[in-house]
């Protein structure tokens, strides 16, 4: 099985872009993700950050991230987002490009997919809290 994905990921050469959000909030999912490249992030960071308007996917970092929850093997985010968006899974799921290596989904099932379309990187307070 090739590696799970983080559906958190930053914007960076590489990246899979998977959504992006729409005038409402919501996260808009793309057909197909489309690896973006140096050109589009640096292009993508003349804005708002990037993350904040888009949804990136790339390799689960695992124990290299600070979500990575050693003793239950997984992403400790995506716990805590379904649990504080609370939200039950639709009957059928929206299409989603990752979602055949999505970490979240793997760990979470539907429940995860269900809390996605409105889940945003805010790098600012990261930052901050890091």
């Amino acid at each position: 099985m090739s590696s799970l994905l983080c559906p958190s990921s930053i914007a960076k050469p590489g990246a899979a872009l998977f959504g992006v959000q729409t005038a409402t909030g919501q996260i808009e999912y793309l057909d197909q993700p489309i690896v973006v490249d140096q050109t589009f992030v640096d292009k993508a960071r003349q804005g708002r950050a990037p993350e904040e308007r888009f949804r990136f996917a790339s390799n689960c970092a695992k124990s290299g991230c600070g979500h990575w929850d050693s003793g239950q093997s997984g992403c400790s985010l995506v716990g805590k987002v379904v649990d504080a968006m609370n939200r039950k899974a639709a009957e059928t799921l929206v299409a989603c490009a990752i979602r055949t290596n999505c970490r979240w989904y793997h760990q979470e099932g539907a429940r995860a997919c269900a809390s996605c379309d409105e889940v945003v990187r805010n790098v600012r307070i990261q930052a901050t809290t890091v």
